[in-house]
């Protein structure tokens, strides 16, 4: 699913942060980059205390919730997402996130000068940095040719070294390849050589380093329409080059089984207290709005 890069509303919110702000004004981006940094903490902290039931999942105007009944979610520190109803037990992934408005519109065009592009002040030592300092990677998302393929990459470990080489491995196969940057700002190219992994191996263009709660993600693109986002829970250094303030994504992924995956996205927050949660996501391909909500049992 695509997100929509009109943000629905975000009304009767318990989060005070202004969302939207002046690209060239440093200081208001400042102010609200530590505004929304402190939301994601206080959001944490609320949703790692504890177990939820999902009270509400309602997929393409369809109501799925009862898919759910019976089962405890488990919001880990460690980022694991775990789901038990005391016979079954499914393990995901979860995060929170800083996201902008163009952060997710696979038509942007991140090698264009306009101000959405989030790499204005990145380096090649930056990519080079949180790249190499932090071992397996993971594909969050793989889009080419408008179609998504990062379901086939589940369990593939990405490791940059600062020589140029990268090394894959999942399971018992293990590929190798290369990698090399060069450029600034919004202009870095990474090029990906590993000739057995075709649909990664291409020339991309550095859209945007984040980091923030405890994780990263390298967002790369091609002529603003393919787009592979590596992510890992691990965080370098004090590093604000990539930042850009804007809403807050708590996503979430699951690989299986298919009633789970149905819950995965970069979900926009409704509202959020210490016993509840409710999100939405409007999708970019049909238009349809998605609706989950996560309650302290």
């Amino acid at each position: 699913m695509k997100k929509n890069v009109l943000f629905f509303a975000l009304l009767t919110i318990t989060l005070t942060f202004t969302a939207c702000t002046n690209d060239n004004d440093s200081d208001d981006n400042a102010n609200d980059f530590a505004r929304l940094q402190a939301d994601i903490e206080m959001m944490t902290n609320d949703v790692t205390s504890g177990t939820c039931a999902i009270t509400n999942f309602i997929d393409s105007d369809k109501n799925e919730t009862a898919n759910f009944t019976g089962y405890g979610f488990a919001f880990n520190s460690d980022g694991s997402l775990v789901a038990d109803n005391g016979n079954t037990s499914v393990t995901g992934t979860w995060s929170i996130t800083i996201d902008d408005d163009s952060n997710d519109d696979s038509n942007d065009d991140s090698s264009s000068d306009s101000n959405d592009d989030d790499c204005n002040s990145c380096t090649v030592s930056q990519l080079t940095d949180v790249l190499t300092e932090c071992s397996n990677w993971f594909v969050e998302k793989l889009e080419r040719n408008d179609s998504d393929l990062e379901g086939n990459y589940n369990g593939y470990d990405f490791n940059f070294d600062a020589d140029g080489s990268v090394t894959v491995t999942t399971g018992s196969n293990t590929y190798q390849g290369t990698w090399e940057a060069s450029g600034s700002g919004n202009n870095i190219q990474v090029v990906l050589t590993i000739s057995d992994l075709m649909d990664i191996e291409d020339i991309w263009t550095l859209h945007e380093i984040e980091l923030a709660n405890g994780e990263s993600q390298v967002d790369l693109r091609i002529d603003g329409n393919d787009r592979l986002r590596f992510r890992n829970n691990c965080t370098i250094g004090d590093f604000s080059g990539g930042n850009s303030s804007g809403e807050i994504d708590f996503n979430i992924f699951f690989a299986s089984p298919v009633d789970f995956s149905e819950l995965s996205e970069d979900w926009d927050i409704i509202t959020n207290s210490s016993s509840k949660i409710e999100l939405i996501h409007v999708s970019g391909g049909n238009g349809s709005t998605d609706l989950l909500t996560f309650e302290k049992n």
